[in-house]
């Protein structure tokens, strides 16, 4: 016998058990339920009746949880979100149960300490002793050796969360978080399908939305095709339909331009809520893996080191930290800080070093208003009331500083200094203290402030000029 770990994501709310040197995976379970006059199917069993029975299926109770009635369902049961969570849980532990001793969770930012009152009652109801209580980016952050400062960004079914994460002298704490709504699994799931149905009806004339049994065919093949497109260009969709078969070809870049809007506010969550200029962890729940072009788009991002956790991080950092967030049954509450020592940083790259930038991609000249200005060895100063000589004038304008920074070429790389009030930011990413800059890096100042780019001029050999 031995305990166990839950990981509270109605994405999918993973098991797993104290066993080897980090746990054991046991199962996973997206957050759907769906009542009918013999029970509750909760889970995969749910999900596959979500285009079927749609106005039966329940997708927000565990982000939703509370003991008001829901709204009359199809199969004309009242319950509550509690009910549903109950039942749910139940379905979880009763094949593990008589092997468990207890039970830890780990719970997702955003719970009211109603519903943290709440959800200890629906364990306790369960009859499986709860151990403990503790934020989930907080345990799956700290599953391995951490830096000084993480961001940790999750998929729920409604919503992405980031968390910030830090350390202080007693420890590595969350410190706060932010909830991106319409912005979870299932927004990246409906704009899929009506790609995908689109697809469909320009090279077939066959609609896939129009029966609620293709639809559910859509829906539950989603996720395999997402995961091949790990290692392929485009992925063959099939549906089936009476004795038909209808098949098309999604090239990826279909795939990335249908959540291309939503890409770019979970970005602008990340990079609003990144220390200006400062190395961070970027860690990645595992589900975020499988969303085609995203990981690319955060491995682009400066001072930012990316890292995908593995499934069920939470649970299984709550099985790591076990001592640290156990409690007794009569006064447990919700722990955010854990007492680790912090891993030593990476260092920095060496901007003085001659190879810091590839001579390929080293600029030469700073674009502006269609003239090229040359980046030598004394400074450019960029700004709106700059001394004559080495500088360039540019418009006053909001966030734009009289002398906002200064652009030079040291020992082999191309340095930008900030010296503003407001910032300088380098592919819309703000600076602190200096950057290395490369061909086809575009500077902002200020905002929406003004726009210069970064190119190379070459000689006739091909080599970039001096």
């Amino acid at each position: 016998m031995s305990h166990f770990a839950l990981e509270l994501n109605d994405a999918g709310l993973v098991l797993a058990r104290a066993g080897g040197e980090t746990g054991e995976f046991v199962s996973e379970h997206p957050g759907v339920a769906l009542p009918g006059p013999a029970g509750v199917l909760t889970g995969e069993a749910a999900a596959r009746q979500s285009r079927l029975q749609p106005l039966g299926v329940q997708n927000d109770f565990w982000r939703n949880l509370g003991t008001e009635a829901l709204p009359r369902m199809a199969a004309g049961r009242v319950l509550s979100a509690a009910d549903l969570a109950f039942e749910q849980l139940t379905q979880i532990i009763e094949p593990v149960r008589a092997d468990m001793t207890g039970l830890l969770l780990a719970v997702p930012p955003g719970y009211s300490r109603t519903q943290l009152g709440l959800l200890l009652g629906i364990v306790n109801e369960t009859r499986v002793p709860m151990l403990g209580l503790a934020d989930s980016a907080l345990l799956a952050s700290a599953l391995e050796p951490v830096g000084p400062r993480v961001l940790h960004l999750d998929l729920q079914l409604h919503q992405a969360v980031l968390s910030v994460l830090e350390t202080d002298s007693a420890g590595f704490r969350r410190s706060r978080f932010e909830i991106l709504p319409r912005h979870g699994w299932l927004a990246f799931q409906q704009a899929w399908l009506y790609q995908i149905a689109g697809t469909f009806v320009r090279r077939t004339r066959f609609d896939p939305l129009l029966q609620a049994a293709t639809e559910q065919q859509l829906v539950d093949r989603l996720p395999g095709w997402l995961a091949s497109l790990a290692d392929q260009e485009s992925v063959t969709a099939e549906i089936e339909f009476g004795q038909a078969v209808y098949s098309i070809e999604l090239a990826r870049e279909e795939w990335v331009a249908a959540v291309q809007s939503q890409y770019d506010e979970i970005l602008r969550l990340v990079q609003g809520a990144r220390p200006a200029g400062v190395t961070v962890d970027l860690q990645l729940a595992h589900r975020l893996k499988d969303l085609p072009g995203l990981g690319e788009r955060f491995t682009a991002l400066r001072d930012c080191r990316v890292r995908v956790l593995p499934r069920g991080a939470a649970a299984l950092g709550a099985l790591s930290h076990a001592g640290s967030i156990r409690q007794a049954a009569d006064g447990i509450t919700l722990v955010y800080r854990l007492p680790l020592a912090v891993a030593a940083p990476e260092p920095s790259p060496d901007a003085s070093n001659d190879t810091a930038t590839p001579p390929h991609l080293r600029p030469t000249h700073l674009l502006f208003r269609g003239r090229a200005w040359p980046i030598t060895d004394r400074p450019l100063t960029l700004g709106w009331s700059v001394e004559a000589g080495r500088s360039v004038s540019v418009p006053s304008s909001p966030g734009v500083s009289r002398s906002h920074c200064s652009v030079r070429r040291q020992n082999g790389s191309v340095l930008l200094e900030d010296h503003s009030t407001y910032g300088s930011f380098v592919n819309d990413e703000r600076v602190n203290g200096r950057a290395v800059l490369t061909v086809g890096d575009r500077l902002r100042l200020g905002s929406p402030g003004v726009t210069l780019d970064l190119i190379q001029l070459v000689n006739d050999d091909g080599t970039p000029q001096d």
